[in-house]
């Protein structure tokens, strides 16, 4: 084999000549290919996420009554205004994206009553199904000739019970879902194959989307602009190329939010109206409420009580977050209200088995990573597991930092994310398993996903509402 030569540059550094050029990803392609598996999950995610869509009551999930009166109002011919006094309509310093994409579905299913409601979730759960797609398709991005990896991570995605929850009710979180994966996946894109204006044009409207749909999209701008400068540091390209794609990038997405942005600083006297937030959250619970109730210092609020609440919700808690999995409480004690019992127990072992499970998870990810690193992988796909990794690190942390303002121990604030978290769960499980047996791995954590969210319905869900259907 002919060694490569080098030669010097301008500077005195050596620099190595590019190995044979590489066949380009085509994400279209990817998109466009239905592996069975794939086509099997978005069944029966559409099976399940049916059943939970007609057993719970329209209402019974969080905040839901107050998205739907956001989507009365534009159906009025009004774009809401957030006042301290409403107290219904509090999500109403939302950007309007989210509630625009279903109003569609609630005028066709006559604008009132169950129908349109029932609507309205179903857009979210199309777009459920939208976000299993990207995770399958990134993910077989990320780690061609893996399809095990793609699998189980779009089983995550499909069928934890929470999950199903989140996309069987209404709310902005389901577009702010898909628009993290479609940003994620065309970065995962950009960095196999590299940045042209086009690819950024198409990044920066979505971010700009993402603003228009929830605060939280804004974290995609500095993953975006960390992953072009990653592919930029490979090729060392013109540094004017990489800051004309930027100027690109960053310059469309703040062009589409703009307007809504300046409307809120008119209205509310900030871009992103966490002044009217604030305003109308500032007499619930505070994290010094609770530590004062359970005798808690910061410490111990902050990382073990909100870690413990959150990893339960992050497999499945319902209703108004106080519906558990496991079954009523079988020996209440004396001062529980009898209301309650039915409702179950954040004790309940259920949760004490799933939390082992994701612990579990974590250290097999842990493994796998390492294992994975060593392997030499190619640069662009280490490229892509330190982007979508910024992209967790900078949720977990705006999660902790909102949790240190306000009690709201929720996973599903975590799930923008999904598409790294899914991935990195699939790892943890399947590294256990030898290469010839990963796809019948998948398989089974397929089908136990499935079992769980099946199981939580059940025993649930229908025992407490009582019926499928409105």
């Amino acid at each position: 084999m002919a060694r490569k030569t080098s030669k010097k540059t301008g500077s005195g550094k050596e620099q190595v000549p590019p190995g044979p050029a590489r066949t380009p990803v085509s994400g279209r392609d990817l998109l466009r290919e239905r592996p069975a598996w794939l086509v099997a999950l978005l069944a029966v995610y559409f099976v399940l996420g049916g059943l939970y869509l007609a057993t719970v009551p329209f209402g019974h999930a969080p905040d839901e009554s107050a998205h739907l009166l956001y989507v009365e109002q534009l159906a009025s011919g009004q774009l809401p205004v957030f006042r301290a006094e409403d107290r219904a309509n509090f999500e109403a310093h939302q950007p309007p994206l989210a509630y625009l994409v279903a109003l569609p579905a609630y005028l066709l299913a006559g604008g009132e009553g169950d129908a349109a409601r029932y609507a309205v979730r179903l857009v979210s759960l199309v777009l459920g199904a939208v976000v299993i797609w990207l995770v399958a398709a990134a993910v077989r991005l990320w780690l061609p000739g893996q399809p095990g990896v793609a699998l189980a991570a779009g089983a995550v995605a499909a069928f934890m019970p929470m999950r199903l929850a989140v996309f069987s009710s209404f709310s902005n979180d389901p577009l702010t879902e898909t628009l993290f994966c479609a940003v994620l996946f065309l970065l995962g894109l950009g960095l196999c194959n590299g940045f042209d204006r086009r690819r950024c044009l198409w990044v920066g409207a979505l971010i700009g989307l993402g603003l228009l749909t929830k605060t939280t999209c804004i974290l995609l701008l500095p993953v975006a602009l960390v992953a072009l400068f990653l592919e930029w540091r490979r090729h060392r390209s013109r540094a004017r190329e990489y800051l004309a794609n930027a100027g690109l990038l960053a310059g469309v997405a703040v062009a589409i939010g703009l307007p809504w942005m300046a409307r809120n600083v008119v209205l509310y006297g900030d871009p992103f109206a966490w002044k009217a937030f604030e305003a109308f959250f500032g007499d619930r619970a505070t994290p010094e409420y609770w530590m004062a109730r359970q005798g808690l210092s910061f410490r111990q609020y902050i990382f073990f009580w909100v870690p413990a609440f959150t990893i339960r919700s992050f497999w499945g808690v319902f209703d108004h977050m106080n519906l558990w999995m496991g079954g009523p409480v079988r020996f209440p004690p004396p001062e529980m209200k009898p209301h309650l019992i039915p409702l179950g127990t954040p004790d309940a072992p259920i949760y004490l088995v799933l939390t082992r499970v994701a612990q579990l998870l974590a250290v097999g990810a842990v493994v796998a990573g390492i294992r994975w690193w060593r392997s030499k992988p190619e640069a662009w796909q280490r490229d892509i597991a330190l982007t979508w990794g910024l992209c967790a690190a900078l949720i977990v942390a705006a999660f902790f930092r909102f949790n240190t303002q306000y009690y709201q121990a929720q996973a599903r604030y975590l799930y923008p994310a999904v598409l790294p978290i899914a991935a990195t769960m699939a790892a943890g499980w399947l590294v256990a398993w030898p290469e010839r047996l990963r796809q019948m791995g998948a398989l089974l954590a397929a089908a136990l996903l499935a079992g769980l969210a099946a199981h939580a319905w059940h025993g649930t869900l229908l025992r407490v509402f009582g019926k499928v259907g409105w």
